[in-house]
């Protein structure tokens, strides 16, 4: 894959894609203490591009899903699928980078799903529930010179129900930072059907 998409893209906004070779080195750097550590560690890229260490990260994460729920009940297996997806974060400044990383993360969870359920199988909301969580934790914005403008979603688990709170990107760094936005508990499921209305456009969805 090309490190770039155009010169002009490189003179007007510095864009230089990192090399697959480089992001698994770096990747590889991460220490994880315990193999389910991987699912629940939160990765945060804030010039994501159009994703090359998102899909990476998604990978690592679905390798141990698949290895310790792939002969779980179909519910649990996504649940655990929309777990990992819930803890990736990417800002870019360049809105068609952010739309081609939330498409290529959408297409890996669904080739997964080819792999290792069949295709087509999926409870009712469940692939607008997984758009949702990535228009949610992948946006446009300026990490650098607006970081105050960028809102990003905690998604707090219990049981197999989500609350979701809502923070501006700039106060994370505090200690105890207030988010701006609470949504009560929901079950996964729930959260998708609410949303496939709001989706009927999307064609992939």
């Amino acid at each position: 894959m090309s490190q770039i998409k155009s010169k002009d893209r490189v003179r007007d906004l510095a864009e230089v894609y990192t090399n697959e070779r480089e992001v698994n080195a770096m990747l590889n750097l991460i220490p994880i203490n315990k193999p389910d550590d991987i699912i629940t560690y939160k990765y945060l890229e804030p010039a994501c591009g159009n994703g090359n260490f998102l899909i990476e990260i998604l990978r690592r994460k679905l390798m141990r899903v698949n290895e310790k729920y792939d002969k779980a009940a179909l519910n649990i297996y996504e649940f655990y699928v929309a777990r990992t997806l819930t803890t990736i974060y990417g800002i870019d400044i360049c809105q068609d980078n952010v739309d081609e990383a939330r498409h290529r993360l959408f297409t890996e969870i669904k080739s997964n799903f080819d792999t290792h359920r069949g295709s087509f199988i999926y409870s009712k909301g469940y692939l607008p529930l997984i758009w949702y969580i990535l228009e949610k934790n992948i946006v446009v914005g300026d990490a650098i010179n607006a970081p105050e403008k960028i809102e990003l979603t905690d998604f707090k688990v219990k049981g197999k129900q989500f609350e979701q709170r809502v923070y501006y990107f700039s106060t994370l760094v505090d200690s105890n930072p207030k988010p701006i936005k609470a949504i009560k508990l929901k079950h996964f499921l729930e959260i998708g059907k609410k949303n496939e209305r709001k989706q009927r456009h999307l064609s992939f969805v």
